[in-house]
């Protein structure tokens, strides 16, 4: 199953080696981790990104990927969701949905994540949680982990709907309008005709970059499936049939 892990340490030093232990699971076949990043809480409340050097880099997919997106959120208008609004809040529920977590996690996360803690985000599938639970725990790590929901009604599908639903209403109108109303009408729904089609075009390239980063994820335990053998070979290829069957599903459903 495909989830966010976030491990907290009290320093970097035990950081460092929570990321050597991750990468280590990773070679094991336990786990098989798509994306990572080391990071730190600020007095300022702003996460700071701790370069990972080469000894200790893991692959990354790129920009606008899970990891990237609920990072960019700690300490942002959704660590104060349950004490009131805030600023930027509808942005940041849709880019909780994108990261596929939820505003409880996120607050989970900061609540524990004091100033001066460091913790190690990671976008990994695991078949169960003691092997990693076991190795944090020998450093000191304290484990978030939150299965990632497939969301198949996303912030851009809503808009989608909304400006379909008002295009309707507004031509039945129009059929009972009088003629200089119908100018009026008429204009609108032009542009609600742009918007929705700038909805549309948004949803393709959200589905098109979903799309992407399913295929480089197989292709890369793939690639490592096809290095291995025995129990670890096994377990890449359950992995392997995960996503594609969770690709299948979520294209069907749009």
């Amino acid at each position: 199953m495909e989830k966010l892990i976030v491990v907290i340490f009290d320093d970097q030093t035990k950081a460092f080696a929570g990321f050597e232990a991750l990468r280590q699971l990773d070679r094991d076949g336990e786990i098989s981790v798509y994306e990572a990043q080391m990071i730190q809480k600020e007095a300022s409340g702003s996460i700071r990104y701790i370069d990972n050097t080469d000894k200790l880099a893991l692959p990354v997919i790129g920009g606008g990927t899970a990891v990237g997106v609920f990072i960019g959120l700690l300490g942002g208008p959704l660590g104060a969701l349950i004490g009131g609004m805030a600023a930027g809040l509808i942005a940041s529920i849709a880019d909780l949905e994108h990261a596929g977590v939820t505003d409880e996690f996120l607050n989970d996360v900061n609540t524990a994540m004091t100033t001066g803690k460091f913790a190690v985000v990671a976008d990994v599938s695991e078949d169960w949680v003691t092997p990693l639970d076991t190795e944090m725990e020998k450093i000191g790590g304290v484990v978030f982990r939150r299965a990632r929901a497939e969301v198949k009604r996303m912030h851009h599908d809503r808009d989608v709907a909304a400006h379909q639903a008002e295009m309707e209403q507004l031509k039945a109108e129009r059929a009972q309008a009088r003629a200089d109303r119908q100018a009026k009408i008429d204009t609108r729904i032009d542009a609600l005709r742009k918007k929705l089609a700038d909805a549309l075009e948004r949803d393709r390239c959200k589905m098109l970059f979903q799309e992407s980063l399913r295929k480089a994820k197989i292709q890369d335990l793939q690639v490592k499936a096809d290095q291995s053998q025995g129990d670890i070979h096994r377990r890449l290829e359950a992995r392997i049939a995960e996503l594609r069957r969770e690709y299948e599903e979520r294209a069907a459903a749009n």
